[in-house]
């Protein structure tokens, strides 16, 4: 049940985002552009499926990577598949699913299995490794990026800071938590990377007007409190104070992890 709320409340914000999602989205776009130096040589690749395609940016990365392969991209949000949709000239190679990850049953394997900024969405963790696992063919593989513990750090520790009765709790999971997860589904990690990238905004009022436009904030299953006016007025007030950039605006940090694995 719990996980099922968790599914409606994501869908439902990224439904929201989904005009607005690409016009904030260059930290995604960035890691899309990363992720595609991890993926296996495009003779070896004869079917794809996308986990979270969302407007489709490394959907069309996938595409021109591994042309004569068939892809099936999957995202939770109908509104972001029409999104794809639009940005992405008819396929007959391209077969998109609005569906959770975690149901899915397209009544066949995949030789790679993809997913950029979405996995950290699903959880838990090793729920959707295992079931990537038995999507894949044998000797199949898997690349991957997501948001790990550390990122929007400096947003955590001022609301802490500030208002610990209504602490954000931990939702992105932690480095260690997913390969512990791709390794106990019974895949080999072949390569994993963590890197920080650090981003300035020109001001908290702005970053957090960008994290709603992406579908990142917003009413959860957590039952965490909102911030009330007067509390979010004081928030942004210390956010600019105390992650204030030496070149103006405030300091925003992800934290991405790749990986690649093996069945």
């Amino acid at each position: 049940m719990k996980n099922s709320l968790a599914a409606t409340s994501i869908s439902a914000r990224f439904a929201a985002a989904a005009r607005t999602y690409d016009l904030e989205s260059g930290v995604q776009m960035s890691v899309a552009e990363n992720l595609s130096a991890f993926l296996p040589l495009s003779e070896t690749i004869g079917s794809v499926l996308e986990i979270g395609c969302g407007t489709g940016y490394f959907t069309e990365i996938l595409a021109k990577r591994f042309p004569p392969a068939t892809i099936d991209a999957l995202d939770i949000s109908a509104p972001m598949i029409d999104s794809a949709r639009k940005r992405i000239a008819e396929s007959a190679n391209i077969c998109w699913h609005t569906a959770d990850a975690r149901t899915f049953c397209p009544g066949r394997q995949f030789s790679l299995i993809a997913s950029s900024s979405a996995l950290h969405w699903i959880t838990p963790a090793d729920v959707i490794m295992k079931r990537i696992a038995a999507l894949l063919e044998p000797c199949g593989s898997v690349a991957a990026a997501l948001m790990v513990q550390g990122t929007l750090g400096e947003l955590f520790a001022a609301r802490t800071r500030l208002f610990p009765q209504k602490a954000l709790p931990v939702l992105l999971p932690a480095e260690g938590e997913i390969l512990k997860a791709v390794e106990a589904a019974g895949l080999d990690v072949v390569k994993s990377r963590c890197e920080t990238l650090q981003k300035t905004c020109g001001s908290t009022r702005e970053l957090l007007r960008s994290l709603n436009r992406q579908g990142v904030t917003g009413r959860s299953d957590t039952r965490c409190a909102l911030l009330n006016r007067t509390e979010l007025h004081e928030l942004i007030d210390y956010y600019d104070r105390q992650f204030c950039a030496p070149q103006g605006g405030v300091t925003v940090t992800w934290r991405v992890l790749y990986v690649t694995a093996r069945k």
